[in-house]
């Protein structure tokens, strides 16, 4: 029985209802309106990520990427304090890729080989590997703007306060109990059974509304999005029904008197052909296309606008969803490079804080060592480029050892003690031994004295 059985065995919660909101304007292409959306997690899941193809696919491709980066665990040298900090500002800069980035990471942390915490993270609980646990805790996030993880304990011994454990909790299913915005405990909505505060990590975005505690659950983006995400799934509803009552397509016309039987032959025969077959007919033939209705191209054309909206919304770039008319990047690979950068790092670097502050903090705690995870996205292919333009950057400074460069690129580190020294250029030479001769010809210089 997994962890999740014990709240819903024989249970059958029921959704959370939260403020509805209301919509002032009525989509054109549709004569009964908008079935406008209800503010709550479970609209965002149920009419969202599982309705809506722009939605999912933008949630699939963030949450695929970052379950591809591994995450490893270090400890931090005592003595590389101002090193590590820096580090850790470069992931809120979204410059990873630098230079000295990498320099900080290397000086500062240590790779460790084999601990329990290492063990969790390849397996957080007995479901679930690693990259599904990510996906799922990110999706969440994504989706409903919160996402909890619970943090299973020994009951007794002497890692009682240590979890030994990760198991993500239905986000549109909890329930937060607070005072004065305080948060006191959490349950499953169905079951009351207690969660302590301290077992749960709350994941959320920010929100801006105090009105009835609600800023203790984050805001989903798709809050924003609401309308946005109604007019999208009423479009496609609007497609579907002008596709069904289009009529005709086009005109097939026969230059010659065929009679009636010979005509319904020729039809049966282009509406049976098959991709790529060579028709033979007898007659001189005439393809008439009709013009593509109004009310088609107005929710094609409404269709692209609400996919860069709700592409906007996530910081993704909408030509990753084939929206050629997006011209902030110059090609696709520029495109999945920034989706990196401005919306995989920042939900990374987010999971990693708050990790080391909830999970592993008990661990360093234990063996008085200072531990911390982190990610590494140098594994991905969009990055490729960075790598080799780092590589070229390592080339020319000559002040770090080998070993360093080959630490920075992930190739690890040689035994060979000339591999730990400094190598100079042979025609570098301090300034005060530099003899500079100016040769000036036949200039006359009498002007300059």
């Amino acid at each position: 029985m997994g962890f999740l059985d014990l709240f819903f065995y024989n249970n059958k919660p029921e959704p959370i209802q939260q403020k509805a909101q209301t919509a002032p304007v009525v989509y054109p292409l549709i004569s009964n309106g908008v079935n406008w959306f209800t503010d709550n997690s479970t609209q965002y899941i149920t009419n969202g990520y599982t309705s809506n193809p722009v939605i999912f696919s933008i949630v699939n491709q963030i949450t695929q990427k970052i379950a591809a980066v591994p995450f490893y665990l270090y400890t931090v040298e005592k003595d590389k304090q101002k090193d590590f900090k820096r580090y850790k500002s470069f992931s809120t800069s979204n410059n990873l890729m630098s230079v000295e980035a990498f320099k900080c990471k290397t000086s500062s942390m240590v790779e460790v080989d084999s601990h329990p915490i290492m063990n969790i993270l390849e397996q957080p609980n007995p479901t679930q590997g690693w990259s599904d646990f990510v996906k799922e805790v990110v999706g969440y996030k994504l989706v409903t703007g919160n996402s909890y993880i619970y943090g299973a304990k020994p009951e007794f011994g002497v890692n009682r306060d240590k979890i030994i454990s990760l198991t993500p909790l239905p986000a549109q299913l909890m329930n937060i109990v607070a005072s004065n915005n305080q948060v006191e405990y959490y349950n499953l909505i169905g079951n009351n059974q207690r969660l302590e505060k301290e077992n749960v990590l709350h994941l959320k975005y920010w929100n801006p509304d105090f009105s009835s505690s609600q800023n203790v659950y984050g805001m989903s983006p798709l809050r924003a999005g609401l309308k946005v995400m109604s007019l999208n799934n009423e479009a496609y509803n609007a497609q579907a029904n002008v596709m069904a009552n289009r009529g005709a397509y086009g005109m097939l016309s026969a230059t010659d008197s065929e009679t009636p039987d010979q005509l319904q032959q020729l039809k049966d025969r282009f509406k049976n052909a098959e991709t790529g077959e060579i028709m033979i007919v007898a007659s001189e033939l005439k393809w008439t296309q009709f013009g593509q209705p109004s009310d088609e191209l107005q929710i094609l054309e409404s269709m692209d606008i609400n996919l860069r909206d709700l592409c906007n919304i996530y910081s993704f770039p909408s030509l990753l969803l084939g929206n050629t008319n997006d011209k902030t990047y110059s090609n696709y690979s520029e495109a999945a490079k920034q989706m990196v950068f401005n919306t995989c790092v920042p939900l990374l670097t987010e999971l990693r804080d708050n990790l080391n502050k909830w999970f592993v903090s008990p661990y360093s705690k234990a063996d008085g060592k200072q531990y911390y995870i982190d990610f590494d996205i140098t594994v991905l292919p969009e990055l490729a480029q960075n790598i080799n333009e780092l590589i070229d950057q390592l080339e020319r400074q000559y002040w770090l050892t080998p070993n360093e460069k080959r630490a920075a690129v992930k190739f690890g580190t040689l035994p060979d003690p000339a591999m730990d020294k400094i190598y100079i250029p042979n025609n570098l030479v301090p300034i005060d031994e530099q003899s500079i001769i100016i040769d000036t010809g036949k200039q006359d210089l009498s002007d300059y004295q």
